[in-house]
């Protein structure tokens, strides 16, 4: 996300990354590897569960796309740092509307399964003609 914050930012898209741990973590990584997006963290994994993320069986462990994706970390220079918090909760990535609504979701289904950029740019230009929409159909009523 680090790498795209600008295109994410000129699509209206505010990136806010929530990881397991405490802040004390969150100011370490995304300081490091995301100095750009705003970085939370969820103790208590409550954010997990409300957005229906889940925990990785050990059959997806070692599935093809977990290899793979291993495998481009790793030709990219990128290891794998300490885990913090459950090892085995598997990420999302959430575009959530002002008042709050999800208009976009991709649960994982490894550590490495994350959308396209292209398909959040995609996502949000959806979302910016909903709300256009709205707005000039709520101005003509005035």
């Amino acid at each position: 996300m680090e790498q795209h914050k600008d295109a994410l930012k000129a699509a209206g898209l505010q990136v806010i990354a929530v990881g397991m741990g405490q802040p004390k973590h969150a100011r370490r990584i995304c300081g490091r590897l995301a100095p750009g997006l705003t970085c939370l963290t969820d103790e208590a994994h409550e954010a997990y569960a409300r957005y229906g993320l889940r925990q990785m069986r050990a059959t997806e462990a070692l599935s093809f796309g977990m290899l793979k994706a291993a495998g481009r970390a790793l030709a990219a220079g990128h290891m794998q740092g300490q885990a913090i918090g459950d090892a085995r909760m598997l990420p999302g990535t959430f575009i959530i509307d002002r008042e709050g609504i999800v208009r976009f979701a991709h649960y994982s289904s490894h550590a490495g399964d994350h959308p396209a950029i292209a398909d959040l740019l995609r996502a949000a230009a959806t979302l910016g003609q909903m709300t256009e929409s709205g707005r000039s159909s709520s101005a003509g009523g005035r």
